[in-house]
């Protein structure tokens, strides 16, 4: 039994979709000095991109919580960029690169 042209041209909308990985995290790496921090967004801004933490986020080294990060402290983080935003995974301060 032949497939319908609404149900085809639906298939491939939706393999298109998810070989793109649209709606899909993707994780990175973003490197650099803590230029300002929001303590009521809960969000962080380095390199001109703003940077939100969450339950989830880990920290490394001397960092414990949000509130340990200072501004001028260089920074590893695994990132996530979902619905338009990044979301910090891991936030490592590097005492060396100070």
């Amino acid at each position: 039994m032949p497939l319908s042209h609404p149900f085809r041209v639906r298939a491939f909308l939706l393999a298109s979709a998810l070989a793109l990985g649209v709606g899909a995290a993707h994780a990175e790496d973003l490197k650099g000095r803590i230029q300002s921090i929001d303590h009521s967004a809960r969000s962080f801004t380095i390199n001109s991109e703003v940077v939100y933490v969450t339950d989830k986020t880990d920290y490394e080294n001397d960092y414990k919580r949000f509130e340990d990060l200072r501004e001028g402290h260089y920074v590893e983080v695994d990132i996530k960029r979902r619905d338009g935003r990044l979301y910090a995974d891991d936030i490592e301060f590097k005492k060396n690169k100070q």
